[in-house]
C-alpha cells in the first residue's frame, strides 16, 4: 500500500508546479505584469497632469474687432500679460486652431462698449477652444478674461465718478459691475466648423469605434488557430493554396465583420444613448473621408489580429497576447484617457501608436470639417502598418511548424 504525502508537502509541490507552468507562459506573464505597470504610468502622469496646482493658461490667439480705444487699450494691456498672436480675421484664428498654431482664441467683437449701460459687455467676447485644452486651462483663460473684464469696468467706474469714484466702488455689488450677462462664451473648434454643439457622445464615439475595431484579435485567433488544430491549414496547403491567399480571405471577411460592428456602434449612440437620456451621435459627417478612415482602421486592426493569432499557438495566448495589447495601446493613444489630460511628452508618444493615427482621423471627421491633410496620412499610416502585419503573418504561415 503506497503511502501519501502530507497535505503540506502536497500543497507546496502543486505550488510548484503551478509557478512552472507560469515561467513558461510568456504571454500570460507579460499581460499580468506590462500591462498594469503601463497604465500605471500613463494614469499617474496624466493625474499628475490635471491635478496639480498651477495650470498654465493655453496659448491665445486674438481677433480684435472693435478699434475703439477702451477695446485696443485693454487688449494691449492683456497681450502684455500673456503674449499670443494677433489674427486679422476670424477665419485665421480658426485655420490657427485647425493646424494646432494655438490651443485657443480669444474674439473681441465690435462694440465691446454697451450702448445701453456705458460699460464693457462681456457677451462681446468669445473664447475659441481647440480639441485638446485641457479642460482646467480652459476655465482658468475664461476666469482670467471675465476678472480682467471685471477690473477694467471698475476703473471706468471709477474714472466717470471721479472724486465720489470711493463712494461708488463701496456701495456697488459685484453684480452691478458685472452686469447681468452670460459671461465670456466659450465655443470649440467643433461647433465653429459644423455649427452644432459639441457633447460627450461626439467626443466619445471615435475613440471607442477605434478600440472596438481593433478587438477583432479575439474572433480572429479562435478561427486560426482551430484551423492549425483540425488541420485545415494544412489541407489548404497541399490545395496550393497561398498564405497570401488565405490572408486576403480572412482579411475581407472580418473588415466585413468590423463593417458590421461599425453600424452597431453607430445605431447605439444615435438611438440608444439619447432614448437612456444622453445626446444623440450627429451622422452629418463628410462620408467619403470617414469610409477611408473606417477601412485604413479596419484593415490595420485585422492586419495586427492575423499577426498576433499567428506567433500563438493557443487560444489563451492569443486573447491574453492580443487583449492586453489592445488595452496598452487604447491608454497610450488617448481612448481612454483624453489626450487633452495627457503631458506633453505623453501626447507624443500616443502620435506614435496605430491606435493613436486611427483615433486622429476618426475624430476630424467627426469633430469637425476634415480635409485631406487630417485624414490621408493617417490613413497612408494605417495601411503600411497593416501591411507590415500582414508579410509578418505570411512569413510565420510558411513554416511548416505553423501547420499543425
Amino acid at each position: 500500500m503506497t503511502r501519501s504525502c502530507p497535505v503540506p508537502a502536497q500543497i507546496l509541490a502543486i505550488a510548484w508546479k503551478e509557478w512552472r507552468l507560469l515561467s513558461r507562459n510568456l504571454h500570460g506573464l507579460a499581460t499580468l505584469f506590462l500591462m498594469p505597470a503601463i497604465f500605471v504610468l500613463v494614469m499617474s502622469f496624466t493625474l499628475k497632469n490635471t491635478l496639480t496646482a498651477k495650470v498654465d493658461l493655453p496659448l491665445a490667439g486674438w481677433v480684435q474687432e472693435d478699434s475703439s480705444p477702451f477695446a485696443t487699450q485693454w487688449s494691449r494691456q492683456w497681450l502684455a500679460r500673456h503674449p499670443g498672436p494677433r489674427f486679422g480675421t476670424q477665419a485665421e484664428l480658426q485655420a490657427a486652431l485647425k493646424a494646432r498654431q494655438v490651443e485657443a482664441g480669444i474674439v473681441v467683437r465690435s462694440p465691446l462698449i454697451d450702448a445701453a449701460t456705458g460699460q464693457p459687455d462681456s457677451r462681446q467676447l468669445e473664447m475659441w477652444l481647440g480639441q485638446r485644452v485641457q479642460p482646467a486651462a480652459a476655465a482658468r483663460l475664461r476666469a482670467q478674461l471675465s476678472f480682467s473684464l471685471l477690473q477694467a469696468r471698475m476703473k471706468r467706474a471709477a474714472a466717470e465718478a471721479g472724486p465720489f469714484s470711493g463712494v461708488l466702488l463701496e456701495g456697488a455689488a459685484g453684480g452691478e459691475l458685472l452686469a447681468a450677462d452670460g459671461g465670456v462664451a466659450v465655443r470649440y473648434l467643433y461647433e465653429i466648423e459644423s455649427g452644432r454643439r459639441m457633447t460627450a457622445v461626439q467626443q466619445s464615439v471615435p475613440a471607442w469605434l477605434v478600440f472596438g475595431m481593433f478587438f477583432v484579435v479575439i474572433p480572429i485567433a479562435g478561427v486560426l488557430i482551430q484551423e492549425r488544430k483540425e488541420g485545415t491549414l494544412a489541407r489548404l496547403a497541399t490545395l496550393r493554396v497561398s498564405p497570401a491567399a488565405q490572408l486576403g480571405g480572412k482579411l475581407v471577411a472580418f473588415i466585413a465583420l468590423n463593417l458590421v460592428q461599425l453600424a452597431f456602434m453607430l445605431m447605439v449612440g444615435c438611438w440608444l444613448v439619447p432614448l437612456l437620456g444622453g445626446d444623440a451621435l450627429s451622422l452629418a459627417i463628410h462620408p467619403g473621408w470617414f469610409l477611408l478612415i473606417v477601412l485604413a482602421t479596419s484593415t490595420a486592426a485585422v492586419g495586427l489580429a492575423l499577426l498576433i493569432a499567428s506567433v500563438s499557438r493557443t487560444f489563451e495566448h492569443a486573447a491574453a497576447l492580443g487583449g492586453g495589447l489592445n488595452v496598452v495601446l487604447g491608454a497610450i493613444a488617448g481612448v481612454m484617457v483624453p489626450r487633452m489630460l495627457m503631458p506633453p511628452g505623453l501626447q507624443t508618444v500616443s502620435a506614435w501608436s496605430p491606435m493613436g493615427w486611427a483615433l486622429d482621423g476618426m475624430q476630424a471627421v467627426f469633430l469637425g470639417a476634415p480635409i485631406a491633410a487630417d485624414v490621408l496620412p493617417r490613413a497612408a499610416l494605417l495601411f503600411a502598418f497593416a501591411l507590415a502585419c500582414l508579410a509578418g503573418s505570411a512569413w510565420m504561415l510558411r513554416r511548416p511548424g505553423n501547420f499543425t
